[in-house]
């Protein structure tokens, strides 16, 4: 009898304990647990209507659209959709802060804009729901915006969007699992497991550092580099995504916005590597639009004070984009999309 009334208080105690964490978690971090799209325009999206607060990092707060993406309502016909990863969710950020939302604002009078950006949904994901995500209007819309984090091209990549075989996200919102990650408290610590939680109670030994650049010279590096670039994947990448504005008359563009590094002198370095010089040349060759954030970027911090990714709840210069870093994309976005109307290349 007393082992059970010891094991009783436990077992309470714990449940307990895990209600009062699960109302804190309310004003730091709730998601919803996302379900299949339907629409098969992306691996999943978020329950309609549904609500996150999010304080890991960055501070903010909203409400998904009726589709289950991260606007304020949904654009049933919009003349220009924005493809992209958790940078482009933007989750991180308020909703006006998100640069989907502030092109929208400046491009009211002229064309509607309507965020697909969804976590996981990497460059190549994005590549390959290109088509269902254009499939999904009677009008085709007039642009499709592709945000990216990497210029670097393989032909494992190229091969898996040609194929529609991109590792798929799947949603695990039914049954026990499902209900285990609607109770707040579990679903934070399986995230905090899977960040390195358990890797501060059984740390790995440490392994010894290889020689730095095993005695290269930055001219030999180079070299190296170039000759392992894949010519014929960026070749084939770029025909796919010149064949897809033919075939649905529309304009592609992608921006790249590569993560800053601050320096211990003060400065910020932004890696320009032959990767990015290739990805620029062959977007320029297949007249695919190709926005390179780097030069704004190191412009922002040496005249603003800004970086573009990070947040006061963590480090700065990492992470996903905070607001500074959206208002910059926005801002070049409008830009390009301004000088390809005055080019006739995007009309009204």
């Amino acid at each position: 009898m007393k082992v059970a009334k010891v094991c009783f208080k436990v077992i309470a105690a714990g449940l307990v304990s895990i209600v009062i964490i699960c109302g804190l978690l309310f004003f730091y971090n709730i998601l919803p647990v996302h379900e299949e799209n339907t629409k098969g325009n992306t691996d999943y999206v978020w329950p309609p209507n549904s609500i996150w607060v999010k304080a890991t990092e960055g501070i903010s707060f909203g409400k998904n659209d009726a589709n289950g993406f991260n606007n304020i309502s949904v654009v049933e016909n919009p003349d220009i959709i924005i493809l992209g990863s958790s940078h482009m969710e933007a989750t991180n950020v308020m909703q006006d802060e998100n640069a989907a939302y502030l092109l929208s604002k400046r491009l009211t009078e002229k064309y509607s804009v309507y965020n697909m950006g969804i976590s996981g949904h990497n460059f190549f994901k994005v590549c390959q729901y290109i088509p269902a995500n254009l499939k999904l209007y009677d009008k085709t819309p007039k642009m499709v915006i592709i945000e990216t984090s990497t210029v670097d091209i393989s032909q494992n990549s190229v091969d898996e969007v040609i194929s529609s075989s991109v590792e798929h996200t799947p949603s695990h919102n039914t049954g026990i699992i499902g209900k285990l990650q609607k109770v707040p408290f579990l679903r934070a610590l399986y995230h905090q497991m899977e960040g390195g939680l358990l890797d501060l109670f059984m740390p790995k030994p440490n392994e010894e550092k290889a020689v730095e650049n095993n005695g290269q010279t930055a001219s030999q590096e180079e070299d190296n580099l170039s000759s392992v670039i894949d010519h014929a994947a960026y070749t084939e990448l770029f025909s796919y995504l010149r064949k897809m504005e033919e075939e649905y008359d529309t304009q592609i563009l992608i921006f790249y916005h590569p993560t800053e590094k601050l320096m211990s002198d003060g400065t910020i370095y932004f890696d320009r590597s032959e990767y990015l010089k290739e990805f620029t040349e062959y977007a320029n060759n297949y007249d695919i639009t190709f926005i390179d954030m780097t030069d704004r970027f190191e412009k922002m911090y040496y005249e603003e004070n800004h970086v573009a990714h990070g947040f006061c709840t963590g480090q700065l210069a990492t992470g996903h984009l905070n607001k500074y870093g959206h208002a910059a994309v926005a801002d070049e976005l409008y830009k390009a999309i301004n000088k390809l109307e005055e080019d006739g290349e995007l009309c009204q």
